[in-house]
């Protein structure tokens, strides 16, 4: 199970998103939803370099389910576990944003 460094605390949310203009799939796809996992001091930093990534990439946040600290989180399976715990890892070790596999749903 992944045990963050106490000085490079992992934080995760779950984030609706919709495709701007000007985004890669924008016209494509109408939206979706992401894990996102990033290093921050508290929750509200971690949701400003949210807000900012997706801002970059031209992904307007819909809704935020949760913004909070990735530690221990049970997974149900051991395979899900391995899978999370190893992007916070990868969260731990760098200064972006990491991403999940953005799940999107088509515009209708």
């Amino acid at each position: 199970m992944f045990t963050p460094d106490p000085n490079r605390l992992v934080y995760w949310a779950n984030v609706e998103f919709s495709y701007q203009q000007g985004s890669k799939h924008h016209g494509e796809f109408a939206g979706g939803w992401v894990y996102c996992f990033v290093q921050g001091v508290d929750a509200r930093d971690a949701m400003e370099q949210f807000q900012l990534e997706f801002a970059g990439r031209k992904l307007g946040i819909e809704f935020v389910e949760f913004v909070s600290l990735y530690n221990e989180v049970p997974w149900q399976c051991e395979e899900d576990q391995a899978h999370y715990d190893g992007i916070a890892l990868q969260a731990s070790s760098s200064e972006e944003v990491v991403f999940d596999s953005f799940e999107v749903y088509e515009r209708r």
